[in-house]
């Protein structure tokens, strides 16, 4: 690097970053990004029964609070209620997880599908 070129992050972006404004900024981006989901695969024409809905719909929602939490906890903005609250709702949705999971293996729920994969070489 030449001694005239000025080093990156300069002193001026380093205390941008930090400004209150611009961390809730990139919070709100990050979390409209992932609510986004362009990775999700498209439906495949079957109904999903409604419990299944429901369940992924707690599961999409509750990743953007572990994106959010998470960020929050490396920023170090996350207060001792806001954690116990997640635990709290983490737990629930486990409960939910388990009992569906009990559903699909009682027969009260469609089992799942399983896909076929190909095997694609690579040219």
């Amino acid at each position: 690097m030449p001694p005239s070129a000025p080093a990156w992050p300069s002193e001026p972006d380093l205390r941008l970053a930090e400004h209150p404004e611009f961390v809730l900024l990139c919070r709100v981006l990050g979390g409209l990004r992932r609510l986004s989901f362009p990775d999700r695969p498209a439906p495949s024409g079957a109904a999903m029964p409604r419990a299944t809905h429901h369940l992924v719909d707690l599961l999409r929602a509750t990743q953007v609070r572990i994106g959010v939490l998470t960020t929050r906890l490396a920023d170090g903005t996350a207060g001792p209620d806001e954690q116990r609250a997640f635990a709290d709702q983490a737990e629930d949705l486990a409960d939910l997880l388990r009992s569906h999971a009990d559903d699909v293996d009682a027969g009260i729920l469609a089992p799942p599908r399983h896909l076929f994969h190909t095997n694609r070489e690579t040219a």
